[in-house]
């Protein structure tokens, strides 16, 4: 009978004993920027370089007194780079000449005469207040350099492509 007792006193002893539990939380805060995706538009398509004659070198195009603008609309405060290359432009019986681009850019268009010259890899700041949106402009001028004087006679052509990211 005492092992009977001592048995239940201990099954007793037990049933009342819980386990301990461990547990944690952390809680995170989560952000986020949205900022207005570049867009890039152009006035004219296209730019005519006139004829020119062979064996001369043609007057080039100014960035100043150029009819192609581009409008660069973006995110206020942002830098952006900028690139573009010189144009392969295919004329008669696989014939080429090289146009070779001078760009220059403003954030308003009042400035084409004095904007300034902006290289391929280099950057421009949109002004303003981040989140806003902003417009800077571009202006395209160039030239085909001197021209060969035993160059084909014929219509030439090429597409000159300008590329911006944030």
């Amino acid at each position: 009978m005492k092992k009977l007792m001592l048995t239940a006193a201990m099954v007793l002893a037990t049933v009342g004993t819980s386990f301990a539990q461990s547990s944690a939380g952390q809680n995170v805060t989560i952000n986020a920027s949205v900022i207005q995706a570049l867009t890039l538009a152009v006035n004219t398509a296209t730019l005519d370089l006139g004829t020119m004659v062979a064996g001369t070198t043609p007057t080039p195009v100014s960035p100043a007194t150029s009819p192609i603008q581009f409008t660069l609309t973006g995110n206020g405060s942002s830098v952006i780079t900028v690139t573009y290359s010189a144009v392969t432009l295919n004329g008669p019986s696989s014939s080429t000449m090289t146009f070779t681009p001078n760009l220059t850019g403003d954030a308003s268009t009042a400035n084409q005469g004095t904007a300034s010259s902006v290289t391929s890899s280099s950057t421009v700041t949109l002004s303003g207040s981040n989140y806003s949106s902003q417009n800077y402009y571009f202006w395209l001028g160039g030239s085909v350099g001197s021209l060969p004087a035993a160059q084909t006679p014929g219509s030439y052509s090429g597409t000159f492509t300008l590329n911006v990211t944030y």
